[in-house]
């Protein structure tokens, strides 16, 4: 679920995708290039994108936020 501009809360499997498609997609990488570049088919990184992650990762995502948590994904600071 995008919050601001460029962040995304996480709550379930599909905000994942969702960020990954919105960052991949604004960093200019095509899913063909993504996934050569990571090493796996393009139809497993689509199916990621559309938040098919499998359970574990959706009961870890339960977890957090029973404890209080949540996960934020935003682009990094610069190093410098």
């Amino acid at each position: 679920m995008a919050i601001s501009d460029g962040e995304y809360l996480v709550t379930t499997a599909r905000d994942l995708g969702a960020a990954l498609k919105h960052f991949r997609t604004a960093s200019g990488v095509t899913q063909a290039d993504a996934a050569e570049a990571m090493g796996i088919g393009q139809p497993y990184l689509s199916a990621l994108e559309g938040g098919k992650f499998g359970s574990s990762l959706t009961h870890a995502l339960r977890l957090l936020r029973l404890v209080g948590c949540e996960v934020v994904v935003r682009p990094r600071e610069p190093r410098g």
